[in-house]
């Protein structure tokens, strides 16, 4: 009996071992997901609308128009790409392809390829936080990177010009979990507010860390607002507001944008 209770307390200590081996794989889970998953708000993974932005390397057909639609084709390389206002012969010309952005009352794909210079987006109701990352690059490019500004425009039917406002912008590359905050391209601040429209102080507008106001807020701001001199003359009468974003890829594959309702 004695060889028995050797092999008893050799089961008994290899069980404690296999025990303690569990307990710190199953401890050590969480800290491991804790510091590789960064929370923009309240729940990281909590309700948010999310966009994958695809890179190609050749241009799509179709405009893939979809409210259920979560992707948008963008170019793989935007080298020698260029945009301008069609109304506008006069306007800068922009490197990159333009994505526009509009609110309505849902989220709905309006053209979800901007291979051919173009892509827009209609948002849903609400403010949001935004964050961005690149999930994958291609390995044809030594130092991939994506350049996103976002640009509120609009026309002076007074002075027949256009006025262009940059609000914004943020660059990504390829890093483990790499999450970059853009809320502020969706927000105007007093110091990129170049008509003095804004005071700072108003209901709508978030001054912490200076974000400012909602941009569709602002450019419906803009479209009411008919300021005069001192004379009762009019200075500014803006029109035919619109917000872009000016889109500059170099290599990125996937490039992942998460809008989290504000509270």
């Amino acid at each position: 009996m004695r060889w028995l209770r050797g092999k008893l307390k050799i089961l008994v200590l290899i069980i404690i071992l296999v025990a303690s081996t569990l307990v710190v794989n199953v401890s050590s889970k969480p800290n491991k997901q804790a510091s590789d998953s960064p929370k923009p708000g309240i729940d990281f993974n909590g309700a948010h609308f999310n966009l994958n932005l695809i890179g190609k390397s050749k241009e799509m057909p179709g405009d893939y128009l979809d409210s259920d639609r979560h992707a948008m084709f963008v170019p793989l390389d935007t080298v020698e790409m260029f945009f301008t206002n069609p109304d506008d012969l006069e306007s800068p010309v922009w490197e990159g392809v333009k994505i526009e952005i509009t609110q309505g009352d849902e989220f709905f794909m309006l053209d979800g390829d901007a291979t051919d210079g173009y892509g827009a987006l209609q948002l849903g109701p609400g403010k949001y936080n935004v964050y961005i990352a690149v999930k994958a690059k291609s390995p044809k490019y030594e130092y991939p990177k994506t350049d996103i500004t976002g640009w509120v425009q609009a026309f002076d039917n007074v002075g027949q010009l256009w006025y262009y406002i940059d609000v914004g912008d943020v660059t990504v590359s390829k890093g483990k979990n790499k999450w970059t905050d853009a809320t502020d391209l969706l927000f105007v601040n007093t110091d990129e507010d170049t008509f003095d429209f804004l005071i700072g102080n108003e209901i709508d507008y978030i001054t912490d860390h200076d974000l400012g106001m909602w941009v569709f807020d602002y450019m419906s701001g803009l479209d009411s607002w008919a300021p005069v001199d001192e004379e009762g003359n009019l200075i500014y009468d803006l029109s035919d507001l619109a917000y872009f974003w000016q889109f500059v890829n170099s290599g990125n594959k996937l490039i992942q944008v998460r809008f989290y309702p504000m509270n």
